[in-house]
């Protein structure tokens, strides 16, 4: 098992145990749906199903803990990795408290955060980003906005299959770097039935930008399939630099980056309700 695995099971049973303090304060939901996986560069669609299941408690000392696992399942026709398993999995967990509230509707927070990604169609084998921060928030619950300043460690690995065929060694699939993340956040409202969230990020090492990550997801609310559920469109757009992996001159003849694409989009059509 490693590393990330480890930190993963880890992270998942202190959630786990948190949440188990106060079963009736913590909010479980489910969300079932199809969604596709997006290589343009390849000129790739890969739809599929997916659950995701999501956990959310505040303590009394005011603490929100939050845990998300999705869980998809490909029809791979497009076989970009030869050797694909087509079951791949993301997960996101949090926990923030309050550091200085200036009103009723804007506060300053402290925030922890690991996501994790691995098994893509897009031949990522593993993604872990561990990362302590500070939030700026405006929430007056019908429209919010956020600005996140965060530091800490950041890994990418991709799958040996492809970057074999293009001359690179297992020395060569994975990069592990500290980093720092800027991310810019909001929520809006449209109408009494529909909202937008919208997201944008990007991780940085200091020297060259790592990954930026653009998203967006738009929620129907209705109760008319299961009492306050929730409909939702999201697409989100990952862009991955590539330039870390490189063993040789890209002014070479015979160069090769370690992928033939470097992004991917995933949009997925789901219905969120909760569960239990």
């Amino acid at each position: 098992m490693n590393n990330q695995s480890q930190l993963f099971i880890a992270t998942l049973g202190i959630v786990s145990s948190s949440l188990a303090i106060n079963a009736q304060a913590t909010d479980w939901r489910i969300a079932l749906g199809i969604h596709d996986t997006i290589v343009d560069q390849a000129n790739s669609h890969t739809f599929g199903a997916h659950a995701g299941f999501y956990i959310a408690h505040k303590t009394q000392s005011e603490l929100l803990w939050q845990g998300e696992i999705d869980i998809f399942i490909d029809h791979d026709t497009d076989k970009l990795d030869p050797d694909h398993i087509p079951i791949w999995f993301q997960s996101a967990f949090s926990v923030d408290g309050n550091l200085y509230r200036f009103s009723e509707v804007m506060n300053l927070q402290w925030q922890v955060t690991l996501e994790g990604k691995r098994n893509t169609v897009s031949s990522i084998e593993g993604l872990a980003k561990i990362f302590p921060g500070i939030v700026a928030r405006y929430d007056n619950e019908r429209v919010y906005a956020g600005f996140e300043l965060a530091a800490g460690y950041y890994m990418l690995e991709f799958d040996d299959d492809v970057p074999r065929e293009r001359g690179y060694d297992r020395e060569d699939f994975q990069n592990k770097t500290g980093a720092y993340s800027v991310a810019l956040d909001t929520r809006l409202p449209l109408g009494d039935t529909f909202d937008l969230y919208a997201k944008a990020q990007t991780w940085n090492d200091g020297s060259d930008w790592l990954e930026n990550k653009v998203s967006g997801v738009l929620s129907y609310h209705s109760d008319s399939l299961a009492e306050d559920s929730e409909i939702k469109l999201s697409v989100e757009h990952s862009e991955y630099n590539l330039d870390p992996y490189d063993i040789r001159d890209k002014n070479s003849p015979d160069y090769l980056p370690i992928l033939p694409w470097d992004r991917d989009i995933l949009v997925r059509v789901y219905i969120d309700m909760p569960w239990g």
